[in-house]
This record gives C-alpha cells, structure tokens and sequence, in this order.
C-alpha cells in the first residue's frame, strides 16, 4: 500500500482527465475505489523505465505477472504489499500510463471482475492496452 501511495502521489501533476464508471469514489492522485465492488484502481504515470517494473517479474520483492485474459493485460500479484489484480499499459494524450485493478489478497473476488472493471474504464475512455515491448525502445 505505502509504494502505492506513494507512486500516487506522484502522477498527480500529470494525470489527464478520464471517465470513472459509476461507483468510482475519486481517492486522489489518481486512484479511485468502488466500495460496492470492493475494487481500487490506480492510474500510473512514472517515467518509462519505472512503468516497466510492473510489467516484470521479480522474486526479490515476491511481485509475479502473468499474462492476462486480454490481450497485452496482466495478471500480478503483489507479496510484499499482500495484493492482487490486473494492470495494461494504454496511451492517452500520447505519454504511457499504467492502468491497475486490485484488492487485498486476503479478499474474496475472482480475475473477471478485475477485468470486467478494466473493459468497462477502457470503453469510457476509447483505450485499448498496447504493447509494452514499447517501453524497451
């Protein structure tokens, strides 16, 4: 939570202006959470090299990423932070941004809500996710 946060705190000043599906309480920062669904997002918007560490696997701080039911989507799990959920890069006002879902791990819900959640924002906002190999450019 606290690397989350504070990666929040800093996409503030960046963050473009985007639709949020009904439910969506706006945290700040660019994170949002539905309570009824029990479902945060965040909106990323590090530099490049820093984008690319979510997209990667590393056993050193228990983070795993899978591909996901999407095209160019992301399954990860976060053990340090005790978090699951799915992430894509999309491009908006053409800089990059990473896009999560996620909840505790402790919590009951399954992949497809994530990804519901992630269609649902996409459609709103006319995003597709793109390809990260991008980022190695």
């Amino acid at each position: 939570m606290i690397l989350i946060c504070a990666v929040g705190i800093a996409a503030a000043a960046e963050l473009p202006d985007i639709k949020v599906a009904e439910g969506y309480n706006d945290l700040g920062n660019g994170s949002y959470f539905n309570e009824a669904k029990n479902i945060e997002m965040d909106i990323i918007t590090e530099d490049l090299e820093d984008l690319d560490d979510y997209l990667k696997n590393d056993s050193d701080v228990k983070y795993t990423v899978t591909p996901g039911k999407l095209n160019y989507t992301f399954n990860f799990t976060d053990g340090v932070n005790e978090i699951v959920g799915v992430n894509e890069l999309v491009k908006i006002n053409n800089k990059e941004y990473l896009v999560e879902f996620w909840i505790d791990s402790n919590e009951n819900i399954t992949f497809d809500n994530f990804y519901d959640a992630l269609d649902e924002f996409n459609k709103l906002n006319n995003l597709e996710p793109i390809d990260p190999s991008i980022l190695d450019d």
